[in-house]
């Protein structure tokens, strides 16, 4: 079955892709927004899809379908679009999409992040560079592991948790999901969240969010992207849970107050109930947008 990227129809609309045109998919992924945006910037409109995952770039690069050729495919960080889009001379940028979910095939080649994985090592490196998850919980003190649990994860129970963690330690290493999980689960208590998630879900958001520096290639990315939009360009981005969509409301609001960009969107767009009754990961989908209203000097 083909895979339907959320709020498509929606993140056209903002965007307004004309025939001709180019823009950049940040998130590349399976290419389902890319696929559209080609098909509607016909004849000549490109799109230069980035993804940091080598293997979504590997898959994409096997798909086959009418305009491919017009999708230059690159693996790389989004937070370096404007080198990545130099050096593919892509130029007059008519909008740029970021799209910040996990596919669900990512998450599971990600070693450390599935629950249902209790032996995997406790990596959550989305590629295997600087610190992993096993390094930090192992190595961090009680209040930097707290900070890092409370900042990036949102989760009340932060120092509880930090202090079972370093507890743990003492005795023996926590190397895998299952020592992780285990340890969260007696830091926390019986009835944490009513029974609605893992107790463990907020403990690991954080560690994955800071071990791939995500909310810093966030912003990096979004400055790029509207530093290199055209006047009159617009930039969107798909947020999934409130960290991303606090940081992608705060750029908006700085960039508009310096007379940069335009919001397009005062108040997130979100799902449509028969987006969500297809595809319930759409939920926590936010899309926001701004448009470029005058030319911002490259940095």
């Amino acid at each position: 079955m083909a895979h339907t990227p959320v709020l498509l129809h929606e993140v056209l609309a903002l965007l307004n892709p004309q025939p001709d045109d180019n823009y950049i998919d940040g998130t590349l992924g399976e290419g389902g927004h890319a696929r559209e945006i080609v098909r509607m910037t016909a004849p000549h409109g490109r799109v230069l899809g980035i993804d940091w995952n080598e293997s979504s770039y590997r898959e994409f690069n096997r798909q086959e379908f009418n305009g491919k050729e017009r999708i230059i495919a690159v693996q790389g960080n989004f937070k370096h679009m404007k080198e990545i889009a130099q050096r593919n001379k892509m130029e007059n940028i008519a909008g740029v999409l970021l799209d910040l979910g996990w596919a669900s095939g990512q998450l599971g080649e990600v070693q450390g992040l599935s629950f249902k994985e209790h032996d995997e090592l406790l990596d959550m490196r989305f590629i295997k560079e600087g610190i992993s998850a096993r390094d930090v919980v192992n190595s961090q003190s009680e209040k930097e592991l707290a900070d890092i649990i409370y900042q990036y994860g949102e989760e009340r129970y932060s120092r509880k948790i930090a202090k079972e963690i370093v507890a743990e330690r003492t005795r023996h290493s926590l190397n895998t999901v299952e020592d992780l999980v285990r340890v969260v689960a007696r830091a926390v208590p019986s009835r944490y969240e009513r029974g609605r998630i893992n107790p463990a879900t907020r403990t690991f958001q954080a560690l994955r969010i800071y071990v791939n520096h995500e909310l810093e290639n966030l912003e990096q990315g979004l400055h790029a992207a509207i530093d290199l939009v055209r006047e009159g360009g617009r930039v969107a981005v798909i947020s999934f849970h409130s960290l991303e969509d606090r940081i992608v409301k705060r750029i908006g609001k700085e960039e508009e107050k310096m007379g940069h960009v335009r919001i397009l969107t005062k108040k997130p767009i979100r799902a449509g109930k028969e987006e969500l009754r297809e595809n319930m990961r759409a939920r926590s989908a936010k899309l926001r947008g701004v448009e470029k209203v005058i030319t911002i000097a490259q940095k």
